[in-house]
């Protein structure tokens, strides 16, 4: 604990003051707003609404879960963005919200690592490509014979423009030689049921929105994107598997304040953040619902966050070539 302590208090962009994380146990203390950029209901909102649960019970203080939806989670992050720096307004975020999103909406003018404060990774969980059981592409292979079938082409759901899965789509088709129409949604749960009923043909989405449907061998996972295979899915190949490159994405989910956030209270939240993360119960529920825990303090964060940003630059040239 210590350690992360002096780690976060060493960002040099803080305003240092006395303070620590608010932690008042007083009936006036104010609620504590955990931000996500998604529909209610939804894998993400899911994984808010249990770490909001675990927060109130560790911050003695009510932590509730606000959904502000659309252009790929940017409204969300630019609402954190422009919050008051107290450690009232939290934000729920995954690549999308801090790297795609600039990628697809240059008109928002969206860049969360330099409006945001990185408290800490959570979690992680794979990107998969997924199809309809009943659907003849069984492997990625199948999807050239498939396209040969089609006049029309195929087509790819995603949660959202601008989101983690959309960007995976876009460079896939590339790295393909494939034409696919992007159908997005408001979220996994969504594209996922659109997958179910055979409204798309492919669907790129964390393994979170899809597991339920997993068990009874309604829809089926024929790639990860990930660099490794899945411990959730061990079976499941990796594109880079199946010939496509080494192209590689982690779908992580981290805590985010607005910039100028006071250090002792960042680091008094990932310390937080941390014990909660620690806890076998939380983890093995988190896996239930196809997160893997992935705790990262708000300094080791910041490093991450630093390679993540030049492996996206790289995706942009890449979506770039290809139109």
């Amino acid at each position: 604990m210590k350690n992360i302590t002096k780690a976060c208090l060493g960002f040099g962009i803080f305003i240092f003051s006395h303070a620590s994380f608010p932690l008042p146990s007083a009936p006036s203390a104010k609620p504590v707003k955990l931000v996500v950029g998604f529909a209610a209901g939804g894998a993400i909102d899911t994984l808010a609404r249990t770490l909001a649960s675990r927060l109130t019970h560790k911050l003695e203080r009510p932590v509730y879960v606000e959904n502000r939806v659309g252009a790929g989670g940017s409204i969300a992050a630019a609402y954190v963005a422009q919050s008051s720096p107290d450690g009232n307004t939290i934000l729920l975020a995954s690549p999308g919200e801090i790297f795609v999103n600039r990628i697809f909406y240059k008109h928002l003018n969206v860049d969360g690592l330099k409006n945001l404060v990185p408290v800490s990774k959570i979690s992680t969980t794979p990107i998969v490509l997924a199809t309809n059981s009943q659907s003849n592409i069984k492997q990625v292979d199948d999807i050239f014979t498939e396209v040969k079938k089609r006049p029309l082409g195929l087509n790819f759901a995603s949660s959202g423009t601008g989101s983690s899965q959309h960007l995976v789509g876009e460079i896939f088709k590339k790295q393909m030689g494939i034409d696919m129409a992007h159908i997005p949604y408001n979220g996994g749960s969504s594209a996922a049921a659109s997958l179910l009923g055979n409204q798309v043909d492919l669907l790129f989405a964390g393994l979170s929105p899809i597991a339920p449907f997993l068990k009874g061998n309604r829809l089926r996972v024929i790639a990860v994107t990930s660099e490794k295979r899945s411990p959730l899915i061990p079976e499941v190949p990796t594109l880079r598997e199946t010939g496509l490159g080494d192209f590689h994405l982690e779908y992580w989910q981290g805590i985010f304040l607005p910039r100028n956030t006071p250090g002792k209270m960042v680091s008094a939240l990932s310390q937080e953040l941390s014990e909660v993360l620690g806890d076998p119960q939380f983890s093995k529920f988190l896996q239930e619902l196809g997160y893997t825990t992935a705790f990262k303090g708000c300094d080791e964060f910041r490093d991450f966050l630093t390679q993540e940003e030049k492996k996206y630059s790289l995706a942009e040239k890449t979506i770039q070539l290809a139109q």
